[in-house]
């Protein structure tokens, strides 16, 4: 490619000149001709211009070609000189790129480009580096996924295996008690699939919804029935309100919505504390917001409530059941609605997390 751009740079520059040479030499001749014609018609110069004019002529128009030449010669070096460091700063740039794609199309992708200037290739590599930083963030979550799925997943099947493996060894006697505990287990195995089901279908944007005008307030109400006596088993307290506001929603995903946040906040709120339901109309879209007594997300931790696998305390949600999934569940049921989710949180006050969906 250098080559070639040289080439064409070359081929400019020899055609510019062998225009303006053309041009030259005609302008020339017909300056000397013009200006014969005048000698010509003075008295006593017809016998001393044939004498004396056709040496000085040829010696005008050869130097005129000589000059040309001369000028051809020279700008034919420049442009090559020119050339040469034209296409070089053109085409390292793009050997660059290259190197860099190649490499990324090999699976590293830490590799970047050099950016140098404000020119278009500047912003080519640019958009090539965030585009390698996107990969590396994709991958990097993909790691991340696969490693908490696995995670996830290990726990119920070793507590399955070894207390299986125990009862056919006749180690472990299958009482009712046990059986029970290993039903417990497959429940949680049976809700992590699920969650994940729904989690990649809404992603994806999959997710059928069954969108039916529904009481928003009385699913709020209905809900918080259902997990009443979780909460006072726990010793804390509900507190419901919720006005009558109708909603287009498919009203067993919005179920699940609650039963998400819901559960949440009863799990993180402590024996004697208070978890507040709110349902309301406001600017054109209906508002639900769960608050709870709780200890609290750190600042640093509050903007990735919502992601996948997403646990501030990993210790202390493993021991309350939590995968992790179900806020980032919420967000993506809500988006789907064409709704938006938020949360609030202050270090030993609580917190609130809320959705609003849109009113028609």
């Amino acid at each position: 490619m250098r080559g070639r751009l040289v080439l064409v740079l070359v081929l400019v520059a020899w055609l510019s000149v062998a225009v303006v040479g053309v041009v030259t030499d005609r302008l020339a001749q017909a300056r000397v001709a013009t200006f014969l014609r005048h000698a010509r018609a003075m008295p006593g110069m017809n016998t001393m211009m044939r004498e004396m004019m056709p040496s000085p002529e040829a010696r005008l128009l050869g130097d005129v070609r000589r000059a040309i030449w001369v000028a051809a010669v020279i700008g034919l070096g420049v442009a090559a000189v020119a050339g040469t460091a034209t296409a070089r700063t053109i085409t390292a740039p793009l050997q660059a790129f290259a190197v860099a794609a190649k490499r990324v199309g090999q699976g590293d992708l830490r590799h970047d480009v050099p950016v140098a200037g404000g020119d278009e290739l500047a912003g080519v590599a640019r958009a090539f580096n965030a585009m390698a930083a996107d990969l590396r963030h994709t991958e990097e979550t993909r790691r991340q996924l696969l490693a908490d799925i696995a995670h996830e997943l290990g726990t119920p099947l070793s507590v399955l295996q070894a207390n299986v493996e125990g009862m056919l060894d006749g180690v472990v006697e299958a009482t009712p008690e046990r059986l029970a505990s290993l039903h417990m287990q497959t429940q949680v195995l049976t809700r992590l699939v699920r969650d994940l089901r729904d989690l990649s279908l809404a992603q994806q944007g999959q997710l059928h919804l069954d969108r039916r005008p529904a009481n928003l307030g009385g699913l709020v109400r209905e809900v918080a029935d259902v997990a009443r006596p979780l909460a006072e088993e726990k010793g804390v307290a509900l507190d419901v309100a919720a006005q009558a506001l109708s909603v287009p929603a498919d009203r067993d995903r919005i179920v699940q919505v609650l039963h998400n946040l819901l559960g949440n906040a009863i799990r993180y709120t402590e024996r004697g504390g208070v978890v507040r339901l709110a349902a309301r109309a406001v600017d054109g879209e209906v508002q639900v917001e769960v608050s709870d007594t709780g200890p609290g997300i750190p600042p640093e931790e509050l903007p990735h409530i919502f992601d996948r696998f997403h646990r501030v305390d990993r210790s202390r949600s493993r021991a309350t059941g939590g995968a992790g999934l179900g806020l980032a569940i919420v967000k993506h049921l809500v988006e789907a609605h064409g709704g938006r989710v938020w949360a609030r949180s202050e270090l030993g006050a609580g917190t609130t997390v809320g959705f609003a969906l849109p009113a028609s």
